[in-house]
């Protein structure tokens, strides 16, 4: 009986050694699988401040073609914009 003791010992202690190291493996992936998670995320953030940013300039320098060619029309819709918004400041 004590040698089935010592045999399942033995066997137990094998056995949660290799769960440690399954275990170490497993983190190991974990972390890898976060670590390009994260890198993949700040790829496609960085993407969407570039075209966002590019758009923005799009837009400013259309306005200010518009503005150049229409500045009368400008100068009505700036009064109008200021009118409005002076009306509900009031308010």
């Amino acid at each position: 009986m004590a040698e089935t003791t010592g045999s399942n010992a033995a066997q137990l202690e094998t056995d949660i050694a290799a769960l440690r190291e399954d275990v170490a493996r497993l983190t190991d992936t974990l972390s890898n699988l976060v670590a390009d998670g994260a890198a993949t995320a700040r790829s496609a953030a960085e993407t969407a401040a570039n075209a966002a940013r590019e758009k923005a300039v799009d837009a400013a320098d259309d306005i200010s073609a518009s503005i150049e060619q229409n500045p009368f029309t400008a100068v009505l819709i700036a009064l109008g914009v200021g009118y409005v918004v002076g009306t509900l400041g009031r308010r």
